[in-house]
């Protein structure tokens, strides 16, 4: 069965033109709007996405039935297929891992921004996967890690029409699995490829770093949070927030 694709050359968002399908009732369950350029792109905790020419803008919608593993979930099979793409592109010797929740990091360089967005239609609930993956340019992050992308890091003949189609292959065959397995399978494939465990890590759950939580990272419990062992033992488990790999920098009094 073809996935239906709506291939666009410029638009605002593609997350927002899938919501505006979505209300006008054109899309079917795992349909996928994808654009060469963004003029609006948009990742987490609203921060923009620069998103020019050459890159890939990618949004699927999911029309979640009754019974079905949680939609939060679906950040994590984003981040798995994002990881499966890079993976496929790339050399075997380039490192490529994810940092909790779903980001995906080519030699410690932020390869994709995720943004997932849900609501409902007509009493039907709905939630658009948005995708944005560094093919061949890495623009600013506008956060501690650097940007990396696929050509720079030796992916050789990076191209953006064949990557659509392979993404949603591969998100298709990561969702299958999450969707007959559940957490303990998103979870076990998670931790097959996580980055920093063992290691020191600082959790930034709020916009003040007064709030951050820093300790060691010790795994993903069985809701698939990310734990951090602190100094004084205490094991805090983190739903939502971006991780940092290494040792905060205090300042110092007086």
């Amino acid at each position: 069965m073809s996935i239906p694709i709506i291939d666009l050359d410029s638009v605002d968002s593609t997350n927002l033109e899938a919501r505006r399908r979505i209300a006008d009732g054109s899309l079917a369950d795992g349909a996928i709007v994808t654009a060469r350029e963004q003029t609006g792109g948009r990742a987490r905790r609203g921060r923009s996405w620069t998103s020019p020419k050459g890159n890939l803008y990618w949004s699927r919608v999911a029309f979640p039935q009754p019974g079905c593993p949680p939609v939060w979930g679906l950040s994590m099979v984003c981040g798995l297929a994002v990881l499966d793409l890079a993976r496929a592109a790339l050399p075997a010797e380039v490192p490529v891992a994810l940092k909790w929740p779903n980001d995906v990091l080519v030699a410690g360089g932020k390869l994709a921004g995720i943004l997932l967005e849900s609501g409902e239609q007509d009493g039907r609930p709905w939630v658009i996967c948005g995708i944005g993956v560094n093919l061949v340019s890495s623009p600013p992050t506008g956060q501690l890690y650097a940007a990396a992308d696929l050509a720079s890091k030796g992916a050789t003949a990076v191209d953006r029409d064949r990557a659509v189609h392979d993404l949603a292959a591969l998100f298709d065959r990561r969702l299958a699995a999450y969707l007959t397995g559940g957490l303990p399978a998103i979870r076990t494939a998670v931790l097959e490829h996580l980055g920093g465990i063992g290691g020191p890590i600082i959790a930034r759950i709020t916009d003040d770093p007064a709030d951050d939580v820093a300790g060691t990272l010790r795994g993903l419990d069985d809701q698939c949070r990310a734990q951090i062992v602190t100094a004084d033992g205490t094991v805090r488990a983190i739903s939502a927030g971006d991780l940092f790999f290494g040792t905060p920098v205090r300042q110092q009094p007086g």
